[in-house]
C-alpha cells in the first residue's frame, strides 16, 4: 500500500501537550531545591546609559551557580529547545514551538512561542502563546557588563514597541556554570503585549504576575544540571545539524565599548 503524503507543514515544536494550553492549570511542580549563588557574587548588571535614555528599567536580576553544566551546553540548549522545553520546568511549561528554527534563520533571527505557569494555580502565562524572539546585541544588549555567553530575548506588542527583554548569560567557572538571568523593561511601551490583552478580554480581573516576581526562574535554573548534561549526551555526536543544532555565543567587547557575538550564528545551507 503506498504510504499517503501529508501536505500539512511541519511544525517543530516540544511534542503532545494539552490543547488549549490557557486552560492546562491542574498539573503540579516537582519538589526542588534553589540553585546555589555564586561565591562570592557576582558584580550587579547595570544598564547602559543609551536604555535609561530610551526609559528602560531593570527591575529584577538573578545569579546561579549550575554543576555540572558547561557554557558549551547552555550554547546548544537555547537552539535545540524543542527537545528539552518541558524538561527544564516541569508541570509550569506548557506550550513551545519555533516561529522561526534556529537551523534555517539563524540564532538571531529565530523565535518561539511558548505558554507557561508561573506559579501553581495562577493563569497560564501568556494564555495561548507568546512569541519570545531572539535579539540582536549590537541593538538590545542593554547592559555595561557581560559575562562570556549572552542571549536576548524579547517581546513586541501589536504596535511593534519592544516591551521587555529576558537577558541570560553564563561562563564556566569550576565544577560548573555561573548564570545570571535579568529583566529589563520598556516605561514608555504604550500598549501591553497581545497576550496580555486576550487575557484581559477572557477575564479584566485575572491577576498577571511576570516569572520574574515569583520562583519560576529558580524552578528553571535548578533543573538545567539534572536533564541538561545528559541530553547534551545523547545529542552530542548527532550527524545532522539541522536536527542537532550548533551554535556559540560567545560575545567580545570592541573598543567602542558594545558587545558582538564572537561567531554570529548563520543558517544553515546544503
Amino acid at each position: 500500500m503506498e504510504q499517503e503524503k501529508s501536505t500539512a507543514p511541519y511544525i517543530a515544536n516540544a511534542g503532545q501537550t494539552y490543547l488549549p494550553f490557557k486552560d492546562n492549570i491542574g498539573i503540579g511542580f516537582l519538589p526542588y531545591e534553589k540553585p546555589k549563588k555564586p561565591k562570592p557574587p557576582l558584580p550587579q548588571l547595570t544598564l547602559s546609559q543609551r536604555f535609561l535614555e530610551m526609559g528602560f528599567e531593570l527591575p529584577s536580576q538573578k545569579q546561579h551557580f549550575l554543576p555540572g553544566v558547561t557554557a558549551e551546553m547552555m550554547d546548544w540548549f537555547w537552539a535545540n529547545m524543542e527537545k528539552c522545553y518541558y524538561l527544564w520546568a516541569p508541570g509550569s511549561h506548557k506550550r513551545f514551538s519555533w516561529v522561526r528554527e534556529p537551523w534555517k534563520y539563524g540564532m538571531m533571527n529565530s523565535a518561539h512561542i511558548i505558554s507557561e505557569v508561573v506559579e501553581p494555580g495562577l493563569p497560564v502565562f501568556g494564555g495561548n502563546g507568546v512569541q519570545i524572539n531572539r535579539l540582536s546585541l549590537e541593538d538590545h544588549y542593554p547592559f555595561t557588563t557581560c559575562l562570556e555567553h549572552v542571549i536576548v530575548e524579547g517581546v513586541f506588542n501589536g504596535k511593534g514597541e519592544w516591551i521587555d527583554a529576558t537577558v541570560h548569560m553564563w561562563e564556566d567557572t569550576e565544577g560548573g556554570l555561573y548564570h545570571i538571568t535579568a529583566t529589563v523593561q520598556n516605561t514608555r511601551a504604550t500598549a501591553p503585549p497581545d497576550f496580555i490583552l486576550e487575557m484581559l478580554a477572557q477575564d479584566p480581573e485575572v491577576k498577571i504576575v511576570p516569572n520574574f516576581a515569583t520562583e519560576h526562574e529558580d524552578y528553571e535554573a535548578s533543573q538545567w544540571p539534572i536533564f541538561l548534561p545528559r541530553l547534551y549526551e545523547l545529542w552530542k555526536d548527532h550527524p545532522d545539524p539541522t536536527q542537532n543544532v550548533r551554535c556559540n555565543l560567545k560575545v567580545e567587547q570592541n573598543e567602542a565599548g558594545e558587545f558582538r557575538y564572537v561567531e554570529p550564528h548563520q543558517p544553515i545551507t546544503y
